[in-house]
């Protein structure tokens, strides 16, 4: 039977990503994005999965937020959708976890690095290829840049040309692109064969689990039909808990 479940809803990629015990996905996916010298070997989720996000009819963007034990603060979200003000919200977001990380009598050299993920199944930057952007405050002149500050990283998950004949052989950021995009079109066995990493196959287990459980399944099927009926234009955000 196909998994029938889309990660990029919302209710299903805050449950993969944002809870708890599937730390070791969310690594993974981290870890595929940033390319990180030092790379993420632990984070802890400051607002886990919780089933009272999704009590009421409301089509929110639930992002993940995090923390790794580099000190690196992390903000990761998936839209369906591109509107107006969405980059500049990332950017807001990015600084909110730099700026609030200070208490006061704090040193501004205690500060660690904010970054701001966004993972789209739209096209934000129409006029060029590129699936991944990231940003930092550069002097592009000097060719010098505000290192361990404010990043902010754009994933458009449809601009990686994936075929299921190569993704095996493919870096993980296009592993999770196909995942993302397709794994609602597979059963579990095929799709565990196509991506034999661990954390793939921790989140297709996550995935079976919510197309298995009522509760889940029912509550999926809500969120995915208010999003395929475009209510996602009525963004209301989750800024802080």
């Amino acid at each position: 039977m196909l998994l029938g479940i889309k990660p990029t809803v919302d209710f299903a990629f805050k449950k993969i990503f944002g809870s708890p015990e599937n730390v070791p996905i969310l690594i993974g996916l981290l870890n595929a994005i940033l390319k990180l010298a030092n790379p993420v070997v632990h984070v802890e989720i400051l607002n886990p999965f919780s089933y009272q996000d999704f009590a009421d009819d409301k089509l929110i963007v639930l992002d993940i937020r995090a923390r790794d034990s580099a000190g690196r603060w992390l903000n990761i979200e998936m839209q369906v959708s591109v509107f107006t003000g969405l980059l500049q919200r990332l950017v807001y977001y990015a600084c909110t976890l730099y700026v609030d990380q200070l208490g006061a009598g704090q040193n501004y050299a205690d500060l660690r690095p904010a970054i701001s993920i966004c993972l789209l199944n739209k096209k934000m930057f129409r006029d060029d290829t590129i699936p991944h952007h990231r940003f930092r405050l550069a002097d592009p002149e000097q060719e010098m840049e505000i290192s361990d500050s404010i990043e902010v990283h754009t994933v458009e998950l449809t601009k990686y040309n994936l075929s299921e004949e190569t993704i095996g052989e493919a870096p993980a950021i296009e592993q999770w692109a196909f995942f993302f995009l397709f794994a609602d079109r597979y059963e579990p066995e095929r799709l565990r064969e196509l991506l034999p990493g661990v954390e793939f196959q921790q989140a297709i287990t996550v995935i079976e689990a919510i197309a298995a459980k009522t509760e889940d399944r029912v509550m999926y099927d809500q969120r995915e039909k208010a999003q395929r009926h475009g209510h996602s234009s009525n963004h209301t955000h989750l800024l802080r808990e």
